[in-house]
């Protein structure tokens, strides 16, 4: 299966890599994999202008699902490990990550609460996001909140713009952390955004060991009408769950 966390993966008997749960490095991957999917209006190559416009454009945004395909580069691999997946996103903080078919690796979250699933290990765990939680989850929670920025004094408070790539058919927004602590796992990320009409077409993550994670996004619907039920998980008594650090089985 394909791991969230490039430096620590391992395999099984089986010849597959299998993921070792991190707190952190799953939670910042889980929220900057689809840290915007809003639309803008920018025009032109003013990075301030673009900025505003795609700031801007969030308040209309309520609701969020697409098909992606995630391509995956380690330094130990010699070709790129390639997975197709699905998302979900409602505002303002509820969203539902499934990479694999079958699904391999699930994520939800649930106002303050992220669970991750990995289905064929019967293995879950389950995270509590709140302000006090200390180093990478706290990290982690400050750039989701950043990710689904209402103003722009809270988007540059959290993120330095490092420049705006324009191309052919898109724009490319270079993000960096302005946190430290995030830094340390994710120097750089990247926006993909249409320039016909705007749209998320990509997220780009760059990590301090030199791995890099790209999720191209297709078949995208603003606003559609979510179940609550797509972002709760049912864990029978089979499930091993981990609750910040404590092993049970069985919990919901």
């Amino acid at each position: 299966m394909v791991s969230f966390r490039s430096s620590l993966d391992k395999r099984d008997t089986g010849g597959e890599v299998v993921s070792r749960f991190s707190p952190g490095r799953v939670a910042l991957f889980v929220i900057l994999t689809i840290l915007d999917c809003g639309f803008g209006s920018a025009r032109g190559l003013d990075t301030n202008s673009v900025i505003a416009a795609w700031l801007g454009a969030q308040s209309n945004l309520t609701s969020w699902h697409a098909e992606f395909t995630q391509t995956r580069d380690l330094k130990a691999l010699t070709h790129p490990l390639t997975s197709d997946g699905k998302v979900w996103f409602q505002y303002p903080d509820f969203f539902r990550w499934e990479l694999g078919n079958p699904v391999q690796t699930l994520a939800l979250r649930q106002g303050p609460e992220l669970t991750v699933l990995v289905p064929r290990l019967r293995r879950a765990e389950k995270h509590r996001l709140t302000e006090g939680t200390p180093g990478p989850m706290r990290d982690a929670w400050g750039l989701f909140d950043a990710g689904f920025p209402r103003d722009s004094r809270e988007f540059y408070r959290r993120f330095e713009v490092l420049g705006i790539v324009e191309s052919e058919v898109r724009w490319l927004i270079r993000l960096r952390p302005k946190s430290r602590g995030a830094r340390k796992f994710l120097p750089e990320l990247g926006i993909g955004l249409a320039k016909a009409d705007y749209s998320l077409l990509s997220t780009e993550l760059r990590f301090a060991d030199g791995s890099r994670l790209k999720n191209d996004f297709r078949n995208a619907v603003r606003n559609p009408k979510l179940a609550s039920e797509i972002f709760t998980a049912e864990l029978d008594p089979s499930w091993k769950v981990t609750r910040d650090g404590d092993e049970k089985a069985g919990t919901k």
